[in-house]
């Protein structure tokens, strides 16, 4: 029924715009079974999508690659998520091989595989973090809901993973190598910030062509606004992450001042979620778009964060 005084097509007889998130393309969900208990497995993940309106997930572990987990949970739902590999010591580190064998699980659509992440709770800025906050483990128990997971590591006992060693030069170009030339997300991980733009150096020069710096105002790497504008303007997308605002370590009103100073072009917003203690990835998306909104982001500015940067990174006919 038309509204009095309005015409067919009149803006006030359009159906209402669907919230910002419908559609999202998630670049940062935990997944399990893993070495921290995790809230959903990968089958469980792809229902979810199914049945709340999200797109599609970007599946990630700590400890090994998840293409094949998508490919699974794609076999058995017909919903297709994505996977990734991150260069921890648990496949070996910045290991080329890691790569190749994560680009494996595919079909007639291509790789399942979608995003590479250089190291996380391995990498020597993650154990340095960790170390200064009192933390003796690489992993700390506020991960896995308060309790020190099996998996988690002395960090006295390893050995931590720089892209500055010069020994990793060799293997970290190989991986780069790799991700230009299958068209993969490189994602920063948890390194800290001369990593960052060193590597972003070197990517570019391999012909990388797709970039995402990893929670950049958490510690690591810690970056300043200007480095983040930086890294944009050399064709990186900065991810702005839900858990950030979930967990307390920035508010929304830092989180929007971010989001306008790089630009929603070269934004991408995730939820970094699937801890047991955290809610579902599209609640922690409709949270977070709430959340923007509220602090004055307009919501044609989200959906391009949230919607169209992502599925343009990894989607099936992404360029």
């Amino acid at each position: 029924m038309t509204a009095a005084g309005a015409r067919p097509g009149d803006a006030r007889d359009r159906e209402p715009a669907a919230p910002p998130w419908i559609g999202a393309t998630d670049l940062h969900v935990h997944c399990g079974p893993e070495g921290i208990p995790r809230r959903f497995d990968a089958v469980q993940l792809a229902e979810h999508v199914a049945q709340s309106g999200v797109r599609s997930l970007v599946l990630k572990s700590h400890f090994t690659m998840t293409s094949d987990w998508a490919q699974m949970a794609h076999r058995l739902t017909g919903v297709r998520l994505f996977g990734s590999v991150t260069l921890n010591h648990h496949v070996g580190g910045i290991n080329p091989l890691a790569v190749r064998a994560a680009l494996g699980p595919r079909d007639a659509a291509g790789p399942f595989l979608k995003v590479v992440w250089l190291p996380t709770v391995h990498a020597a800025a993650h154990l340095a973090a960790r170390r200064a906050h009192g933390d003796e483990h690489d992993i700390p128990a506020s991960w896995a809901g308060g309790v020190l997971p099996d998996a988690a590591e002395r960090i006295s006992d390893l050995r931590p993973i720089s892209l500055l060693d010069p020994a990793v030069a060799g293997p970290l170009d190989q991986v780069l190598g790799l991700i230009a030339k299958h068209n993969l997300v490189l994602a920063t991980g948890h390194v800290g910030r001369d990593e960052v733009f060193l590597v972003m150096d070197r990517a570019r020069r391999a012909g990388v062509r797709k970039i995402v710096v990893t929670h950049p105002a958490h510690d690591p790497p810690g970056l300043a606004l200007a480095d983040m504008q930086a890294l944009a303007a050399a064709g990186a997308y900065i991810e702005l992450a839900y858990i950030l605002l979930d967990m307390g370590s920035v508010s929304g009103k830092e989180t929007a001042r971010t989001f306008r100073a790089v630009g929603a072009d070269r934004i991408v917003l995730t939820t970094d979620v699937g801890q047991v203690d955290r809610v579902a990835p599209a609640d922690a998306l409709a949270r977070f778009a709430d959340a923007l909104a509220d602090e004055g982001i307009g919501l044609d500015e989200i959906r391009t964060a949230m919607k169209t940067n992502p599925w343009r990174l990894v989607g099936d006919d992404a360029t």
